[in-house]
């Protein structure tokens, strides 16, 4: 199943994607399955929670909405079938409970350094917390901080955590993954190399933006020897990769990041970059106004422009912090 959420009249909805059809779940069960427990549909998380039951419940509403026809409208007014194109999308979680990201490809360690992965990260996928704080979704304007001349995109893959967990095996893991989405993890990469030279971080590199969408795939319909990725600027093609190249598995990443520590429902786990996934590993960067597309198999294109730079006001910041010529390449 391929879920959305959406707006409304100011309300976030869920959806289920079929073909060119968005059918309003709630709305569906109001009029076809009122026997069904409402709150299994009135966020994303709330159907993550659900698990196999509510694909099941999931798959009924769509089945019989569609039979139905575009007419039918559900009790709390809303209309339960929307062509795709007519509705705003949002970040499928627009606020996690929690964001991780982890290294899983080795080969953009390699490429993005150009020397083999350090002993760690041969053991297990390194990650840091990010800002779920600032989740962006489709068609939103990616902002550029004025501390940083050097943006760059990344084209990954995430899933979200459907119930909590504690110490995951890697054999029980698919069940505690609800579905995976792509992941824009925009970087300010002057500022993420001159704090991380200091070995901590990121922080200010990473924390402005994280862009996730435009849907979810449930991974009962995940075949990762199709899950292919493609990064375009400007409608050119910049990458390609595979979700089969992971150093470290799904599965692999839910085990450790749960090993010694919980996982909440709602969760998002990033991935890590593709090799040759970002403009750091191909010396080519984006600038404001691009448009970056990003496209999964299964799960759709998540497209955003970068916004102009933002202006720094004369109190903001620190007196001791200067800009600094960029590190990788040339601007």
């Amino acid at each position: 199943m391929l879920l959305v959420t959406f707006m409304r009249d100011d309300t976030q909805c869920l959806g289920a994607v079929s073909k060119d059809t968005v059918v309003d779940l709630e709305a569906a069960r109001s009029v076809l399955r009122p026997q069904m427990p409402s709150a299994d549909f009135q966020s994303m998380i709330a159907f993550f929670e659900t698990g196999s039951r509510g694909l099941d419940n999931g798959a009924a509403l769509v089945d019989a909405a569609l039979a139905e026809g575009a007419e039918l409208v559900g009790g709390n007014g809303r209309p339960i079938l929307t062509g795709r194109d007519d509705v705003r999308l949002l970040s499928p979680v627009p606020r996690p409970r929690r964001m991780r990201d982890f290294l899983t490809h080795l080969e953009h360690y390699r490429r993005s350094f150009g020397i083999e992965p350090p002993a760690p990260l041969q053991q297990f996928p390194i990650s840091y917390n990010g800002n779920h704080e600032a989740i962006l979704g489709p068609g939103d304007d990616i902002p550029w901080p004025a501390y940083s001349d050097q943006l760059d995109f990344e084209l990954e893959l995430g899933f979200f955590v459907s119930r909590a967990g504690r110490d995951i095996s890697v054999a029980d893991a698919p069940s505690y993954i609800a579905g995976i989405t792509i992941f824009n993890d925009v970087s300010a990469r002057d500022i993420q190399s001159f704090e991380m030279s200091a070995q901590v971080g990121p922080a200010k590199g990473k924390n402005f933006a994280n862009v996730i969408g435009p849907a979810v795939l449930t991974y009962d319909e995940v075949d990762l020897d199709d899950l292919q990725v493609t990064a375009r600027i400007n409608g050119e093609k910049w990458a390609q990769g595979s979700a089969v190249d992971q150093s470290y598995s799904f599965e692999e990443v839910l085990a450790w990041a749960s090993y010694g520590e919980d996982t909440v429902p709602g969760e998002f786990i990033g991935t890590g970059t593709v090799g040759g996934g970002c403009g750091i590993e191909l010396d080519r960067w984006i600038q404001p106004g691009d448009v970056i597309e990003l496209e999964a198999t299964g799960i759709g294109v998540l497209k955003n422009q970068v916004g102009a730079r933002e202006l720094k006001t004369q109190s903001a910041g620190l007196p001791g912090f200067s800009h600094y010529p960029p590190r990788f390449g040339a601007n």
